[in-house]
């Protein structure tokens, strides 16, 4: 190992939610500001299911699929009871 050199590195960062699930919706406190974060890393994985949901938010279309479980307000208590706002 002494004589191995380092050729290359990369550093970013992962966002990541406590329930290791997507942030996807409207922002209460921002009408119109649709939030999308908290991927894990598995951005690139899922993106293309993600971007068709975010569109059809932005657009009113019926869903690909249900948006609920995503939603940002489901952080609004944390676990110290406190109330944040998004």
């Amino acid at each position: 190992m002494k004589k191995t050199k380092i050729t290359a590195n990369w550093a970013g960062y992962i966002d990541s939610i406590s329930d290791g699930v997507s942030g996807i919706g409207e922002a209460e406190s921002l009408p119109g500001f649709i939030l999308v974060a908290g991927f894990s890393g598995h951005g690139f994985d899922i993106c293309p299911g993600a971007g068709h949901l975010i569109a059809d938010i932005v657009t009113g279309a019926g869903p690909i699929v249900d948006p609920r479980p995503y939603r940002p307000r489901r952080f609004r208590a944390s676990a110290w009871g406190k109330v944040a706002e998004f």
